[in-house]
């Protein structure tokens, strides 16, 4: 079998056909859609069993609720496929998705192919802010020429803009890592597929569609596990662009990296119409000023925007950032 699609179902019976129903089509003649019922509470579960009836190329697995990368690691030892990619039950991707980025795989043998994305900020059924990104040429790096380039590999941090060779990912043990719940996961799987890659390829055309719901979206809620998966997710890569030299080839690019990190976790708290409670908000603050100062990135690099939660971080003036944060992302 040529590739395994992935995708972790729980309570999405609104999206769930819809998006299985957009990868049925494709242009590859032996692959697998792979729908884990992760303990679904609503309908989920029924529709996954009625989309296998219709549609011969999906199978379905029903096990007990343990959490997306419960369900994508379940679903990782069970794959048969040559290469595996990823989707998430609430979204879409345009035809080519599993056709073409095999196809990129087998042309370079790589361990990883890279593709491009489009993103959708969704409240209340309207799209209030959008994005789309694709690599800029066909290219497969190898060695040390991945970090080298390591900015044009790193651009997004979702595994569904990626396919991956299975036996790379069995020999190196790369699996999720089933204590986060609420975001990063992602981010942490690929740092370990980049510190073992001998091949990323890159495919310059976007075929996933992320679609960001506020209501749907474990990754847009605040929660300490949340948080949790932000520092773990910076610190690994923080240690990952020291010992490959990324920080050497491109300063800007390891303390741009640095810093997007430093602001995610303190605006998470008052995006995505989160409240954050001031305490909390300190504990948030405090940590993202001591990662700062261990990381030693240079200020010079960063936007107007950084450069402020910068400076306010480094005062310890956490009172008047959060002030700010309410102001401005309320």
């Amino acid at each position: 079998m040529k590739v395994s699609v992935i995708i972790p179902v729980y309570n999405s019976e609104n999206y769930l056909r819809k998006a299985v129903e957009c990868l049925v089509h494709e242009e590859c003649d032996d692959y697998e859609i792979m729908l884990i019922d992760d303990g679904s509470t609503d309908n989920s579960g029924k529709i996954c069993d009625e989309l296998a009836a219709e549609y011969p190329q999906i199978v379905v697995y029903h096990k007990k609720n343990g959490g997306m990368c419960s369900a994508r690691n379940f679903a990782l030892d069970k794959a048969k496929g040559e290469y595996v990619t990823f989707m998430d039950n609430d979204d879409i991707c345009r035809k080519g998705f599993v056709a073409d980025n095999y196809n990129i795989g087998i042309k370079y043998n790589a361990d990883v192919v890279r593709f491009g994305r489009e993103y959708y900020v969704i409240d209340n059924g309207k799209t209030v802010s959008s994005d789309i990104y694709a690599p800029e040429r066909e290219i497969a790096f190898t060695g040390d020429e991945i970090f080298k380039n390591y900015r044009e590999i790193r651009h997004s941090n979702g595994v569904w803009t990626g396919m991956f060779k299975k036996s790379f990912l069995d020999e190196h043990n790369i699996r999720f890592d089933e204590t986060l719940r609420h975001g990063h996961e992602d981010t942490l799987f690929n740092m370990a597929t980049l510190r073992y890659a001998n091949v990323i390829a890159m495919n310059p055309h976007s075929y996933y569609v992320w679609m960001r719901r506020f209501e749907h979206s474990s990754s847009a809620k605040i929660n300490k596990n949340r948080i949790d998966g932000i520092y773990k997710a910076a610190k690994e890569e923080r240690a990952l662009m020291i010992e490959r030299k990324v920080r050497d080839y491109d300063y800007r690019m390891y303390s741009t990296t640095v810093m997007n990190f430093v602001n995610e976790t303190i605006i998470a708290g008052f995006a995505f119409g989160n409240t954050c409670p001031y305490n909390f908000f300190k504990e948030i603050a405090t940590e993202s000023r001591k990662y700062l100062v261990e990381s030693k990135i240079l200020k010079s690099s960063l936007d107007f925007k950084s450069k402020v939660v910068y400076d306010l971080l480094m005062l310890k003036a956490y009172h008047l950032l959060y002030i700010l944060c309410k102001v401005v992302y309320r």
